[in-house]
């Protein structure tokens, strides 16, 4: 329990972290033309590190400690120095491949563009700055696998803050420094910002060097007396490793690849609708970066609690209690839901404040928002059912699924984009998640006993309740905005969402404390709320 509580907390702290930096950033870039720059290196960053890594981190954990509880440390060290080799000379390589790839990545990306705003020059250069975090962040994350192998989880939840703070820190500032105090250019200033990536990762290194400095005589010790003489065939470990890894990291980069899709065809779209293209990396970095980081702050944070609980499917699968599967999948669905549906819903009626709040105020990035808040709900559904497939041994089942999914996406963006504009992708993106899910669900149903009906209660419920707050909300946000409050101003902006937030958390919260309803999702919290407020006695 307190490991994940270590884990659970660092992860949260560093989403915060991720979400919130975008801010001051915003700001001292100066608007979501300057800012897009960023994020043209961002997505492609995040999927090339994503399969440079190709799930070693957590295989590496889970065969440390299954050599670990044998007493074949002798084992352990063979495997996690090996790792460490393996995990450099890819992500070397992959640091190549994107270093090469820079003016490709870029040719898509500025394709519909004719000379005005960002160059393909200058999508290169920022895209082969960020490139270099790719050689030591694979090795850095083995390493964290390393220490929970050996039940030693502070270190890793450590070190997953401090490699967002010092990013963050490095990135904030040197952008300052570059944009205030230097009087540089917004090229250069992007490229600091992009370059704080290495730097976070080798403050991380450096906790965990500290940590291993610091344990390393007690590991030597277990080593020492390792008398098992019990070896491993490693050619043939590492390639069970990559061959059962792929399909969970071709899910887990779902999302990064819907994104990349829209990076590449979101300029050619707006093209078609005649969009001026002064406008393209505007709308670009509202797509990929403003609006995102807001609607991801609820679905990041649902899907954790439910995901909790998928080794007990896994579990419950392998001893063939089907019946048992499908109440646990049931409640993890429900739990989701119980979390992202009145959050979406908030974000949909509070866009303009939200907007206002952590950028400035833009009429086309408030419609984007409306229009992008049902993603959290996707999103977090997505990333459960497909995990929850996965669980029951369908993995590459799960990978084709996610394949259809790009397809559509690729198929359909354009077309889109070219009818409705930014809004076109956006709604492409809701459309493929839908059928994804859809999908996934009939393939669970096929597999467990599992049926969607089993969920007509709980979502009947779940939407009354989430009515009941959004008549709440949108009450006192009518009443601030046309009577106290200039939603266009963000100090006005900011007071409106909080007050609004504020009782649409009271709304939901007493409601479903008071019908005992949120005790099917978190029953003892609910039950330690109740006795505190004196709500009624818990049932």
């Amino acid at each position: 329990m307190r490991s994940t509580t270590f884990l659970t907390g660092s992860t949260f702290i560093s989403k915060l972290i991720g979400v919130f930096y975008l801010i001051p950033l915003f700001m001292i870039l100066g608007g979501e033309e300057n800012l897009s720059l960023y994020g043209y290196a961002y997505v492609p960053y995040t999927i090339m590190l994503t399969m440079a890594s190709a799930g070693m981190p957590g295989a590496v954990s889970k065969y440390v400690a299954k050599y670990n509880a044998l007493g074949a440390y002798k084992v352990s060290e063979k495997l996690y120095k090996s790792s460490f080799l393996i995990m450099l000379a890819s992500g070397f390589v992959f640091f190549v491949l994107m270093f090469i790839g820079a003016p490709f990545i870029a040719e898509l990306t500025i394709a519909g563009k004719d000379n005005v705003g960002w160059s393909k020059d200058d999508v290169t250069d920022v895209v082969r700055v960020v490139s270099f975090a790719i050689i030591l962040i694979p090795f850095f994350a083995t390493w964290r696998g390393v220490f929970q192998g050996f039940e030693s989880f502070g270190p890793t939840a450590l070190s997953v803050v401090v490699e967002q703070l010092g990013r963050v820190l490095f990135l904030l500032t040197g952008a300052y420094i570059v944009m205030e105090m230097l009087g540089g250019s917004i090229k250069l200033a992007n490229q600091v910002a992009t370059f704080g990536a290495t730097i976070g990762c080798l403050c991380g290194l450096v906790v965990l060097w500290m940590f291993w400095k610091k344990r390393y005589p007690y590991i030597k010790k277990q080593i020492d007396s390792d008398d098992t003489h019990i070896d491993v065939n490693y050619k043939r470990m590492y390639f069970d490793i990559i061959k059962t890894s792929i399909p969970f990291v071709v899910v887990s980069i779902t999302y990064p690849l819907l994104m990349i899709i829209d990076q590449f065809t979101l300029s050619k779209g707006l093209s078609l609708a005649e969009v001026p293209e002064m406008l393209h990396d505007k709308y670009f970095a509202m797509l990929n970066m403003t609006t995102h980081k807001i609607v991801m702050i609820p679905s990041s944070l649902a899907a954790g609690f439910a995901v909790a609980l998928l080794p007990y499917v896994a579990k419950t699968f392998a001893r063939g209690e089907h019946h048992e599967v499908s109440e646990q999948i049931k409640g993890m669905i429900g739990t989701v839901l119980f979390f992202t549906l009145p959050a979406s819903v908030g974000i949909f009626i509070l866009a303009g404040p939200l907007y206002t709040s952590f950028y400035h105020y833009d009429i086309d990035g408030i419609t984007l928002l409306y229009n992008y808040a049902p993603v959290s709900i996707l999103v977090s559904l997505f990333s459960l059912v497909a995990a929850i497939l996965q669980s029951i041994d369908r993995q590459y089942l799960s990978m084709w699924i996610v394949f259809v999914m790009l397809a559509l996406k690729a198929l359909l963006n354009i077309p889109m984009v070219s009818l409705f504009e930014t809004k076109g992708a956006v709604y492409t993106t809701l459309l493929v998640f839908v059928i994804g899910i859809i999908i996934f669900l009939l393939f669970i149903k096929k597999y467990t006993e599992f049926r969607v009906r089993m969920l007509t209660r709980t979502i009947i419920l779940n939407v009354f309740y989430t009515l009941c707050m959004a008549v709440s909300v949108m009450l006192v946000y009518m009443a601030l905005a046309f009577t106290v409050f200039d939603i266009s101003n963000r100090i006005h902006a900011v007071l409106t969402l909080i007050i609004s937030v504020l009782v649409g958390m009271f709304v939901y919260g007493f409601t479903t404390l008071k019908a005992h309803f949120a005790d099917l999702f978190i029953p003892k919290l609910s039950a330690k709320i109740r006795r505190k407020f004196k709500l009624g006695i818990s049932s």
